[in-house]
Order: C-alpha cells, then sequence, then structure tokens
C-alpha cells in the first residue's frame, strides 16, 4: 500500500504534513509534563538497531519513565492488518508503553481486531479545518420535543352569558379586568403560561386557570366569565445525524471522540420535528424503550408572538387570582 505523497514543486510532502499536523494536536493535548517529539529515535532492545519514532511522547511518572510512540499513516486506503503488525514490532523492540496508530482514512475491521489485541490504540483524524484532510464525524442525536398537543376550554358565569359556540372563536375572545386591562385573549393567556413553564413541560393533563370573573364581551352582550382549560402535553422523539466541527481523533475501538473542544452544525429542531430534514426520523418509544444517541436534546415548543414571552405575567391574573400549578 503506498502512501500518499502528491506535491508541488517544492512543497513539503502530503505525508510530512500529516504528521505534523498530528503532532500539533497531539502536542496540544499533552499539557506542559510530557515532552512531545516529531521525529525520534530509539534504540530498540532487542534489533539494537535505531528506530525511527513518527511521534513519541515521553513523561516522567515518580520514579517510572513512561513511553508512547505514535505512528501516523496517510494512506489513500484503511490500514490493514499488515501495517498493524509491523508497528505492534516496533513498539515491542523500543518497549513502549502504549502504542497509537493515526490514520487519514480509518482501519480495516481486522486490523482494528489485531490491534486492540496488540494493545495498540486505533485513532482516526477529524479535522473540520484542514484543507487536505478536511473531514467531520456526525453522532446520533436524540431531540425530545415537549408540546401542547390538545385543549378543551372549561367556562362557567353569572346570571346571562353569551358566548360563541365554536372554541377558535372563544379563545379568541378578548378579556378585561373590572378597571378596564386588557387581560388577552384566553389563548394567548394560555400561550404566556406555557412558554413560562406555569404548566408542566412534563407529558401528562393539566387543569389550568385562564381567567377569573373577567369580563368579555360578544355580540354586544357583556358577560363576566371564570375560564379555563384541561391542558394535553405530550413528547415525540425524533433521531437523526448531528455533524461535528473539531480537530481531534475519532477511537474506532470505542467509537469515541478525543478533542478539546468542538462545534456543532446548526440545529433546526423545528424542521425536524416537521419531517423536514432529510435523515431525521420520528421515533415510537411509547413501550418505554431506550434509544442509544451519543447526544441529547430536550426543547419545548413556544407558542404566540414575542409578547407572549414577557416576564411580566400580572394582567394575566385577575382580581388577585393565583397561578395554578
Amino acid at each position: 500500500m503506498a502512501e500518499v505523497e502528491a506535491q508541488n514543486g517544492t512543497q513539503e510532502a502530503k505525508w510530512k504534513r500529516f504528521e505534523k499536523l498530528v503532532y500539533e494536536i497531539q502536542r496540544s493535548f499533552s499539557g506542559t509534563t510530557a515532552i512531545v517529539t516529531h521525529k525520534d529515535y530509539i534504540t530498540g532492545v532487542d534489533s539494537k538497531v535505531r528506530r525511527e519514532i513518527d511521534i513519541s511522547i515521553k513523561q516522567q511518572v515518580a520514579q517510572f519513565p513512561i513511553l508512547v510512540v505514535i505512528d501516523c499513516k496517510d494512506y489513500a486506503e484503511p490500514v490493514d492488518v499488515k501495517s498493524v503488525e509491523e508497528f505492534s514490532g516496533l513498539a515491542e523492540d523500543v518497549r513502549a508503553n502504549k502504542g497509537v496508530m493515526v490514520s487519514s482514512n480509518g482501519f480495516t475491521p481486522a486490523a482494528v481486531n489485531v490491534a486492540k489485541n496488540k494493545g495498540i490504540d486505533t485513532l482516526r483524524l477529524i479535522d473540520s479545518k484542514s484543507v487536505d484532510w478536511k473531514n467531520f464525524i456526525a453522532v446520533p442525536l436524540l431531540i425530545e420535543n415537549t408540546f401542547m398537543e390538545r385543549y378543551c376550554l372549561n367556562v362557567s358565569g353569572v346570571g346571562r352569558v353569551m358566548l360563541p359556540y365554536a372554541t377558535e372563536d372563544l379563545v379568541g375572545l378578548p378579556m378585561q379586568a373590572d378597571d378596564g386591562t386588557a387581560l388577552g385573549t384566553p389563548l394567548k393567556v394560555m400561550h404566556r403560561k406555557w412558554n413560562k413553564q406555569q404548566i408542566p413541560h412534563e407529558p401528562g393533563v393539566y387543569e389550568i386557570e385562564l381567567g377569573k370573573q373577567v369580563n368579555v364581551e360578544y355580540n354586544g352582550v357583556k358577560s363576566k366569565i371564570d375560564i379555563g382549560a384541561e391542558v394535553v402535553v405530550k413528547r415525540s422523539f425524533h433521531l437523526g445525524p448531528l455533524r461535528i466541527f473539531t480537530q481531534g481523533f475519532h477511537d474506532a475501538q470505542n467509537d469515541a471522540l478525543i478533542m478539546k473542544e468542538l462545534r456543532t452544525d446548526t440545529i433546526d429542531s423545528v424542521a425536524i420535528v416537521r419531517g423536514e430534514v432529510p435523515g431525521w426520523k420520528t421515533l415510537d418509544i411509547s413501550d418505554g424503550s431506550t434509544v442509544r444517541a451519543m447526544m441529547r436534546l430536550s426543547v419545548s415548543a413556544g407558542y404566540g408572538d414575542e409578547n407572549d414571552f414577557e416576564e411580566d405575567d400580572a394582567t394575566a391574573e385577575p382580581n388577585g387570582a393565583e397561578t395554578e400549578r
């Protein structure tokens, strides 16, 4: 298997740039007490010759010297078993405490198995900034979306009461306090309570108060009513890939990311919940089954316009009424 060595005039060989990139990343991980060296030479215990090491990490822990050797492979294809066996022999010869292989294009399944049995770590470079090795990784993200599925209104009044028959008309009816203060419509009050989590954001059925002894007018007839709602809160689950922008390594044996920082792609949860983003699916886990995801995001639907997110909710509670739940 030939290494990728495309050159342009006096430009440094690509595989050398790969080694230097891995060296810089590893040096940023190693702290101040470890000595990280690019192109080190260590005499083999068995071979009695100087062995070339792409990257070495040396650290003194109490009276014990620790040696880690790293082999960099910028191959056009995944690293195979032969390369792993060759490096394992080198790591054994220099008596390294740990051997690590870093590949630009991953490893074959057989190579991963052999490396694991020989105690060799197998890492793939992940670098969203690089030009030559620019790549990304996607991790499974589970979105838990909590929302008001439906509601029904409960209305009571004293004396003659005239109200619209249709629910959509009733929830849009303006309410006023006795002093003429506008309290908003029942729908706006409900939205306000939800956005401030005065309605629990947990699946269930909840009774809420929208107005107590409030004044409404319909077809010229004024009525004083109490109005509330029974709200059904549901939760939906959506699983899909989330692209990660970072610089570090992917551990092929443990399916883990090794990095100092990361940035995720934009998450448009509204479009995902609507089914508008390719690669995402809605899950039915009503049977209590678990979902394996590397990341989890909980979101709650927001309702109404920006005025329904105001902090002051005094107008929604006329005549000293207390907020329920």
